[in-house]
């Protein structure tokens, strides 16, 4: 989003979920790869932040050490999710709710603590995260609200602080500026000792730019609701995957383990989830897990592309060959 696309007092627009939200998108929150689990304790943020499906190169950073994210890591605090150039990422909490992250995004969870006083009773989510840079969306999942569970959040930024109360909403940060839309229920925006802003009609809409005089909340543009939800959704066919995932990328076939664990460690470097096989008396280096044929022919593509990699050729398979 560039600064174009603000200002202090926009056209009214009409709820987001009017919009055509990609099959696939669709296809990853409705899934249910993730059961709902009754926990009579409290647990850590192990248990409550899982990766669900990334659109390749992609990493998880935990105490300094930086490895391509990969389906179903289980996120601590203070790890960090992170995005590269058209790179995309759907982490799944315990409440089924979802963080979808865009490209050229970093986000780090300080803090998360699940509550379930009773067994059979709803959870109680808390937790600070932050943004470090780039686009953040959160959804409430419908069936954790039937189910009475509560969630209390705080999303830090550069400039501000959104307070999350179970909603449907987007945020982006990075140097030049903040902004949030809100696209169901409502959030608190929260700036230094200034009064908090609420943001609770769908497609409400706040910016601010380092530098310059805050202005008002507005009202998004039909196009720019399009453009915030695009921005963390998943594209189908660029390099998803997810568990089950039946496609898989053959980056090299190796003569000797040596040569094929440096590929590994390379692709790995690269925000590749990389792994080595032995087969046939040689070594082959694969990424697994791809949702399609298109999505592994991508990887290939962008493994090819970088010249430092040394993938010259490869191939792509289905997981049983």
């Amino acid at each position: 989003m560039h600064s174009s696309a603000a200002a202090s007092a926009l056209p009214a627009a009409r709820p987001p979920r009017l919009f055509v939200r990609h099959a696939l998108g669709l296809l990853l929150l409705g899934a249910g790869l993730w059961a709902h689990q009754a926990m009579a304790h409290t647990t850590t943020a192990s248990d409550a932040t899982v990766v669900e499906a990334i659109q390749l190169p992609a990493w998880v950073e935990r105490n300094g050490q930086r490895r391509p994210a990969e389906p179903g890591v289980k996120l601590r605090n203070n790890d960090k999710a992170i995005t590269a150039g058209n790179a995309r990422m759907l982490l799944r909490m315990s409440d089924r709710s979802t963080i979808k992250l865009g490209e050229n995004s970093e986000f780090l969870i300080e803090t998360l603590v699940v509550r379930q006083p009773q067994a059979a009773g709803p959870s109680e989510l808390s937790a600070t995260l932050r943004l470090v840079t780039g686009v953040f969306r959160y959804a409430t999942d419908y069936s954790s609200k039937a189910l009475g569970n509560k969630r209390e959040f705080n999303l830090k930024m550069a400039t501000a602080t959104v307070g999350i109360r179970g909603t449907d909403f987007w945020s982006m940060t990075d140097a030049a500026h903040d902004a949030v839309c809100m696209f169901e229920g409502k959030v608190e925006v929260v700036r230094d000792a200034k009064p908090g802003i609420m943001l609770e009609k769908p497609g409400a809409f706040w910016v601010t730019f380092t530098g310059e005089p805050e202005k008002p909340a507005g009202q998004a543009t039909p196009d720019q609701l399009a453009k915030f939800i695009g921005q963390a959704e998943m594209q189908p066919g660029q390099g998803i995957v997810l568990q089950g995932g039946q496609w898989r990328t053959v980056a090299g076939l190796m003569p000797n383990g040596v040569q094929a664990n440096a590929l590994r460690s390379a692709l790995q470097t690269a925000g590749y989830p990389a792994e080595v096989i032995s087969k046939n008396g040689q070594f082959e280096v694969r990424i697994n897990q791809l949702a399609t044929r298109e999505d592994a022919e991508t990887v290939l593509k962008q493994l090819q592309a970088n010249t430092a990699l040394g993938v010259t050729a490869g191939r792509v398979a289905l997981a049983s060959n």
